[in-house]
This record gives C-alpha cells, structure tokens and sequence, in this order.
C-alpha cells in the first residue's frame, strides 16, 4: 500500500475509534458593492472525531459589552481529505456535538503525505 492510501486508511480508523456526527454551520463574509454581505450555509452531515489535545486547565471567561462567555481551548478535530473546514478572519465554522457542547473551528491544518492532502486537523474552541 502506498504511504497516500496507507495515511487516509489511518485517518479513518481513528475517527472510527470514537466518531461523532456533525454539521458545521458556516458564516461567511463576502464582498459585496462597498460593504460585506454575510453568507450562511450549512455543510455536513461530517463523520469527525473530536480530541482532547491538552491538559484542560479550566475555562477563561470572556467579558464584553453584550456579556459574558466561557471558551475552553483544548479541544481539537481531525476529519478525512473530503471535509471543507475553513477558518479565517472572514468566515467562521460553528458546530454542535452531542454530549460535548458547541464549539468554533480555529485553525485548519492539513495533513499531507507526498504532497497530498489526506486528512485536516483543526484547534477548536468551545462556547457556552
């Protein structure tokens, strides 16, 4: 088997180790005349596993004028090479998983073997 094949087989056993069913709800801003126009679109339903990829040290409360909030860090995601993940400062990913909570995707971090892409890890952060 080559190591592309061998890699993606790989990718799949761990997300089937503990796998969780997702749909990303995805807000895009986009030009639009002089301004930005929001685009909502949903993508999924995406077979991923969601990690712990450190030591949980406890929530950091965020205050701001509209309220308040507690985001966790620690949390990661690994998915296949057909999965469209983006992060960025115009478009945020935003998904639900059951028994976990709600969470927002970082950063992408493709994975690639030979120059090709088999799978996508991601930083999340979870939001109450």
């Amino acid at each position: 088997m080559n190591p592309v094949a061998a890699r993606k087989k790989h990718i799949r056993w761990s997300i089937a180790q503990n796998p969780t069913v997702i749909v990303i709800k995805r807000t895009e801003k986009v030009r639009s005349g002089g301004g930005f126009v929001e685009w909502v679109s949903t993508i999924g339903p995406l077979t991923v596993r969601v990690f712990m990829q450190g030591s949980p040290a406890g929530g950091q409360d965020v205050s701001s004028v509209a309220g308040k909030k507690e985001t966790d860090t620690v949390y990661g995601l690994l998915v296949d090479h057909t999965a469209d993940l983006k992060a960025g400062p115009n478009v945020t990913d935003k998904f639900e998983a059951p028994g976990l909570g709600t969470f927002l995707v970082r950063a992408v971090y493709p994975q690639v073997v030979d120059g090709v892409v088999v799978g996508y890890q991601a930083d999340l952060e979870r939001v109450s």
